[in-house]
């Protein structure tokens, strides 16, 4: 082979390499898409479930408050659903894929951010909820340690597994 040869090899090389990077860009984007459908979806049908329900565990609520959010110059932190009465508050992440590290980071940070930007709740007890339409077993293991409910759907409604613990 020439150097001609090999220099228009590697030149055409080149070209189709970032061809070839260009085309998974697109994919890649076009899978996050889905993703965030999927994740759009789970959170609505969870969301409406709720809002009729009003019931987490073993406790009645008075009211369904969908994205809790609170954002400032400390810091921020959001919740899917939340689920309140006057003495208790159920915290409620809706995810189509949980990684079992979510549901440490979930039960030991997340809690106490919320106890820090939300203190109108302190006296509350908090109840943690993780929504799924599935779920591996080493995040099943891992919230049932925490006491930490998973719930999945069962026909229109959901069904929570686990022993809930309040979180103080």
């Amino acid at each position: 082979m020439t150097d001609k040869e090999l220099k228009d090899l590697v030149a055409s090389l080149a070209v189709s390499s970032k061809e070839t990077d260009r085309q998974i860009a697109e994919i890649s984007k076009k899978m996050g898409g889905i993703s965030d459908n999927m994740g759009y979806h789970a959170e609505q049908f969870f969301q409406r479930v709720f809002e009729k329900k009003l019931k987490f565990g073993n406790v009645k609520y008075d009211e369904m408050v969908p994205n809790l959010c609170h954002r400032d110059k400390n810091g921020e932190i959001e919740f899917d659903i939340a689920l309140i009465n006057g003495d208790s508050i159920a915290l409620i992440e809706v995810k189509s894929r949980i990684h079992p590290d979510f549901v440490n980071e979930f039960a030991e940070t997340r809690v106490k951010k919320f106890r820090k930007f939300f203190p109108h709740y302190k006296n509350y007890k908090v109840y943690l909820g993780i929504a799924g339409f599935s779920f591996c077993e080493e995040v099943i293991h891992r919230a049932s340690q925490y006491g930490i409910g998973i719930i999945g759907q069962k026909g229109d409604s959901v069904e929570v597994k686990g022993k809930l613990k309040a979180f103080l």
